[in-house]
């Protein structure tokens, strides 16, 4: 029964990463490659190599992704984090490679429109992404960095997305043009809010601090407020 309990949520865990991590692949293959979109990390980097070589993307998320597990082996989780982070790892660089010769998918991507592809590429990723962290995992690349400074520096995910992924963006600017440049850091941004909310949930609780000589005046007009709605 004890080691039941100890696998069941061990098996959903992997459950989720297995999912978040094909999901975060369709969105690459199906929106941010066909419109040149880099989606950032090491995914962005093999967009760029691709691009030019034609080596498979998937190949090279995963060979990019070896010096980043060894970091992220030393600062979040040794063997707890490598085996979560090697299987998202390898089911997302399996399907990458593995969805063009499915033909379940059209290789053009579903549409031509860059905002729809920048838009829906950022939201499912995002929800991927937001899988896998849900599960206490990250999909390597540019993820590990960003736990990093979300663990140790307490810097939301949105803002490490944007820290850690510029320079990539910034050299789609010149392999793809700026336009795409441009798209692809409103993809980085919303797949980041789309993580967190996956992550965190939707809720929202903001405070106010008031600072006065008339603290029972407010508290009375403020509770009267608060009861007429």
């Amino acid at each position: 029964m004890d080691s039941q309990k100890r696998f069941l949520p061990l098996f959903f865990d992997y459950a989720l990463i297995f999912i978040g991590a094909a999901i975060q692949a369709i969105a690459l293959r199906l929106f941010l490659v066909p419109a040149n979109l880099a989606s950032g990390g090491v995914s962005g980097i093999s967009q760029l190599i691709n691009h030019y070589t034609h080596w498979p993307i998937g190949l090279m998320v995963l060979i990019g992704n070896i010096p980043l597990f060894i970091i992220g082996w030393r600062f979040l989780g040794g063997s707890r984090f490598a085996l979560r982070t090697a299987f998202a790892v390898i089911v997302y660089s399996v399907f990458v490679d593995l969805i063009p010769h499915l033909n379940i998918f059209p290789a053009q991507g579903l549409t031509d429109d860059i905002f729809l592809n920048s838009l829906y590429g950022a939201v499912i990723s995002g929800v991927g992404y937001g899988l896998i962290y849900r599960a206490r995992g990250t999909s390597g690349g540019s993820d590990v960095l960003a736990r990093i400074l979300n663990h140790y520096r307490s810097v939301p995910m949105t803002q490490s997305y944007l820290m850690v992924d510029s320079l990539v963006i910034l050299a789609a600017g010149f392999v793809f043009g700026w336009k795409q440049a441009l798209y692809a850091i409103i993809t980085l941004y919303v797949s980041g809010l789309v993580s967190e909310t996956i992550l965190e949930g939707p809720g929202m609780v903001r405070t106010a601090l008031i600072v006065s000589n008339h603290p029972d005046e407010i508290a009375q007009r403020v509770l009267g407020i608060w009861n007429a709605a």
